[in-house]
């Protein structure tokens, strides 16, 4: 069952498994940059923050990476797919 991105706040952490679907639709075009990060994001394995929602209340994820230059590199992707699924906070023991 899908979430829907739209019930996402500010604090939820999400852990992106596969590519958003549209992608593979006839015809649409995703940028090589973008196709690469979502790879990078998936592979990692990790869940990641929502850091705000933007003027048309989508959330906003912001990470980096180490470029293939040994620079750090900052980016910032909104979440207005299918490519992720909620994780859940762990209990805290006593």
């Amino acid at each position: 069952m899908e979430e829907d991105w739209r019930k996402l706040q500010v604090g939820d952490r999400v852990r992106f498994v596969r590519l958003p679907t549209e992608f593979s639709q006839p015809g649409y075009f995703v940028h090589k940059d973008t196709l690469r990060l979502y790879k990078r994001l998936i592979a990692r394995r990790r869940s990641t923050q929502v850091a705000f929602l933007d003027d048309w209340q989508r959330p906003v994820i912001c990470y980096r990476f180490i470029g293939k230059s040994g620079r750090m590199e900052y980016h910032s992707l909104i979440i207005d797919d299918d490519s992720w699924v909620r994780v859940k906070p762990r209990k805290k023991t006593t």
